[in-house]
């Protein structure tokens, strides 16, 4: 069975192995743990995580901020924010960006355990985003028509429909996608490997008429259906 694949950053580094400890022997977590945000952006996709472990403040860094790009590129991942911050204007601008929970420190482990258990019972339930009669497994990378397997994606693939399928009928531009897939602005080398990807989902959807990607000319594409 998978382990529960969790990412904490907190720039406390002993508070961070303290962690990490206790949820990997005590409840079986696999856990991935850094004291800043570097990278966060190509770990989150390469990792594909259950759930994400936030600090509010991560030496000069915003979480707050940082937060809601994640919680836009993966809305699927629950977030939860941990702080010595305990003012209500903290918590509920962390509650208002759509983080699931805002858990102040000192941590009791137990109880941060208990939050995990919570929300990746409630995201592994949410693992698979359907449109039509297609169906995206997020867990397995499957791309599915009507109960049938049309293909194993590549994590290009698999990042570039998850973005589509979640903002079906609305435009995902170009940006967005260079965010979801390299963790950073849009780059010229980028829009031929984009094109490429769309190219290629284009072909998995040609079954269903009714169900099209299409390009929004200087800007990006949209799933219609």
């Amino acid at each position: 069975m998978r382990k529960i694949c969790v990412i904490f950053v907190d720039d406390d580094i002993n508070l961070g192995n303290l962690v990490c400890t206790a949820l990997e022997t005590d409840y079986g977590y696999c856990v991935h743990f850094q004291n800043t945000m570097a990278g966060i952006n190509n770990i989150i996709p390469s990792i594909n995580p259950d759930i994400i472990i936030l600090d509010v403040e991560i030496g000069r860094e915003n979480g707050i901020e940082k937060a809601k790009e994640i919680i836009e590129n993966y809305p699927q991942i629950p977030l939860i924010f941990v702080s010595s911050h305990t003012k209500e204007s903290f918590i509920t601008e962390g509650i208002s960006i759509g983080a699931n929970a805002y858990l102040p420190k000192p941590l009791s482990i137990p109880i941060l355990a208990s939050y995990i258990k919570r929300y990746t019972n409630c995201s592994q339930s949410k693992a698979i985003i359907k449109v039509a009669s297609y169906e995206l497994n997020l867990s397995s990378s499957e791309l599915i028509y009507e109960k049938k397997l049309l293909k194993k994606l590549s994590p290009f693939e698999k990042n570039t429909l998850e973005l589509l399928m979640n903002h079906a009928n609305k435009t995902v531009s170009r940006e967005q996608l260079a965010k979801k897939l390299w963790g950073h602005s849009l780059k010229e080398q980028n829009i031929a490997s984009i094109h490429n990807t769309i190219s290629k989902l284009r072909d998995l959807f040609k079954t269903h008429n009714r169900v099209k990607i299409n390009t929004i000319r200087n800007i990006g594409y949209i799933l219609q259906y």
